[in-house]
């Protein structure tokens, strides 16, 4: 038998994913806690990702790194983007995308972004997955090799180091595959330092805790509490960036 040691990164993922059920215990823990998800800073900050994409894809070429089911490249696609390309390590995803695909326009495969990808894109994006590979030297790849000149790259990540994050981690190994590594504040410096036109948005600093107490005491979350929590988030985002890594999730939105 071969161990989870002698299999590569991308094999571990698309174990944990297709032989292990890891997609339905992370979701199982998010529906405990919806109110952080649905939260009015969390719902603000998933309109800035989609309008970011909106804005840069009609007419154009895109690639989704991490498609999962393809809810998001069908989605991207539906915007008028002339080709979307979603790719990921797990067959199991990718055999749920197909029944989507539309042939020459919206297309599905089962690929390692680590190994490389062919062709040029005007617009890469992903939803919580640089923080499953090395992201360092896969990133640089996308930019230097697959990113159109006047193109965009929009990543939706999770931060590591609030004490609430470290917490769920150590509570919830069954929820995360073995190489996972929210971003920390070395992490966001590269970023800085490797790209000329980078933006971090951090969301969810107030939102996390009070989202979770909303849980139990509200039925909805588009609340005073959690309407609060986005006006004191927003505050922060613009005005005390040393808390960055603190937040729960960011954007981060590169340009070449």
């Amino acid at each position: 038998m071969t161990t989870n040691s002698k299999l590569t990164r991308a094999d571990r993922e698309r174990k944990a994913y297709d032989e292990e059920g890891l997609w339905d215990v992370s979701h199982s823990w998010h529906a405990r806690f919806l109110h952080v998800f649905l939260s009015p800073n969390s719902t603000r900050y998933e309109k800035l990702f989609y309008g970011l994409i909106s804005d840069n894809v009609v007419g154009k070429v895109a690639l989704e790194v991490g498609c999962a089911e393809g809810l998001a490249s069908k989605q991207v696609f539906d915007f008028g983007a002339r080709h979307v390309l979603g790719i990921d390590v797990s067959q199991d995803f990718i055999s749920r995308a197909k029944p989507l695909e539309k042939p020459g326009q919206l297309e599905f495969e089962c690929a390692d972004v680590g190994a490389g990808i062919e062709g040029t894109f005007d617009v890469i994006f992903g939803r919580s997955i640089l923080h499953h590979i090395d992201y360092r030297t896969v990133l640089q790849k996308l930019f230097d090799n697959n990113l159109r000149e006047g193109g965009i790259m929009i990543f939706m990540e999770p931060l590591g180091a609030n004490p609430l994050i470290r917490i769920y981690q150590l509570v919830a190994q069954s929820a995360h595959t073995p190489d996972e590594q929210s971003f920390l504040r070395s992490d966001l410096q590269w970023f800085r330092a490797a790209f000329a036109q980078v933006r971090i948005y951090p969301f969810n600093l107030f939102s996390l805790p009070a989202g979770i107490i909303s849980n139990f005491i509200f039925k909805e979350p588009d609340n005073l509490l959690l309407r609060l929590s986005d006006h004191v988030d927003e505050w922060f985002a613009r005005n005390a960036s040393i808390l960055t890594p603190y937040f729960r999730h960011c954007l981060v939105v590169i340009r070449k």
